[in-house]
This record gives C-alpha cells, sequence and structure tokens, in this order.
C-alpha cells in the first residue's frame, strides 16, 4: 500500500493507492492493468482508477488519405471515475460494476472523456452526473479541485517508475490483439491502394510507349 498527503491550492490532499484484494473495490470493474486510488481532503473524497492508453495519432495526404499511426507502447494515461448510465439494479438484485466515483464539495464529478499525456498538467473538461446518462457541468471551484486531484493522483502514480511499466506490459498483451487485427486491415487496404496505383502507372506508361511508337512511325 502506498499513501502520500500532497498540498494543493485547496488544502491537504491524501492519496491512498489500493490493493486489488480489498474489499472497497467489490463494486467496481478491476482489471489486471488498472490501478486504484483513494482520495481525501479539501472537500474531496472518494477513488479513482489509473489505465494505461496507447495514442495511435493520425497523418494525412491529401492524395492517399489519412494514416494511422500505431504506437509501439503505451504512452498515455485515462483517468478514470465517476458513474454512467442506468444504475438501477439488475434482475439477480446485484448492482453494476462501474468506475470509482469521486465527489468534489458535494458533486459527483465525471472523469476526463480522453485519456491524458503522462506529466500532463493541464486543465480538462470537468463535469457532475445529472442522472442516469446525463451530465451538467460544475462550478469553476469544482473544476479546478477535480484538476489538481487528477493531477495530484497522476503524479504519484507516475512515480512508481516499475509499478507503470508494468501496468504498461499488462495492458499491451491485452490489446496485441486487437492492435495487429486493426493493423492488419490498414495494411490490407494501403496494399490495395497501392496496387491501384501500381496499375494506374502501367496504364500510364502504356499509353506513353504507344503515343512514342506512333511518333516514330509517322
Amino acid at each position: 500500500m502506498t499513501e502520500q498527503a500532497t498540498e494543493t491550492d485547496f488544502g491537504v490532499l491524501h492519496i491512498r493507492r489500493m490493493e486489488h484484494s480489498d474489499p472497497l473495490l467489490g463494486t467496481v470493474r478491476v482489471f489486471p492493468w488498472r490501478t486504484f486510488y483513494t482520495v481525501s481532503g479539501g472537500g474531496i473524497e472518494g477513488g479513482m482508477a489509473v489505465d494505461p492508453s496507447f495514442h495511435d495519432t493520425k497523418a494525412g495526404d491529401i492524395f492517399l488519405g489519412p494514416e494511422r499511426l500505431f504506437a509501439a507502447h503505451p504512452t498515455r494515461l485515462f483517468a478514470r471515475f465517476g458513474r454512467s448510465g442506468s444504475l438501477s439494479a439488475r434482475l439477480d438484485g446485484s448492482m453494476p460494476r462501474t468506475d470509482p466515483v469521486l465527489f468534489v464539495d458535494g458533486a459527483e464529478v465525471l472523469g476526463p472523456s480522453t485519456s491524458l499525456e503522462r506529466g500532463c498538467t493541464t486543465d480538462f473538461e470537468v463535469t457532475r452526473r445529472a442522472g442516469a446518462y446525463a451530465s451538467a457541468p460544475v462550478p469553476a471551484l469544482v473544476a479546478a479541485k477535480t484538476q489538481q486531484t487528477v493531477h495530484a493522483v497522476l503524479a504519484l502514480h507516475e512515480a512508481d517508475a516499475p509499478l507503470v511499466a508494468r501496468m504498461d506490459d499488462l495492458y499491451a498483451q491485452h490489446r496485441e490483439a486487437d492492435r495487429r487485427k486493426s493493423a492488419f486491415a490498414d495494411l490490407r487496404h494501403a496494399e490495395r491502394m497501392a496496387s491501384a496505383l501500381d496499375n494506374r502507372i502501367q496504364r500510364l506508361r502504356d499509353f506513353l510507349d504507344t503515343q512514342t511508337t506512333g511518333s516514330v512511325s509517322r
């Protein structure tokens, strides 16, 4: 277990890393590559999970179209917290497994909609849960507290390099099959484009050869 007290603009934030065996995780989704934290202090109470994330960028070409550039390793982190959708009990009476919940000044805030760059200290949009499948804006103070909380947890997470490397490896193994499938699909598309271009090149060469031969014969 790892615990840390971090100074923020809103007071001391207490952060604790949880073990996967912790009974408090009985109502959330637990994956081998997911790391859980609880936070408290300064009107902030609850938890969040941190997942590795791949950031596959796209490059554009006016003639060939967009190209997806696959990252070899996870390069970003996903901060997960907040319930979404209907939370009605299942027919067997059990509750659906969801992400950790974080309350800031009484508001149940929702996590960033995209993954964050490692070492990120920039702001991101913060909303609150407003019902099933609904969210609403939050006051500036709640947004600032949420952002500082996320940055503090991610900083603690990234400070443990062996943990980050282990989670990256586990997540990369989990995603290997579907990422290879996507890469093969992109490769087949590129090969079809290359074949079409080869055919066009050959037709143009045949035409030019005909024109050259015709000019000589006249």
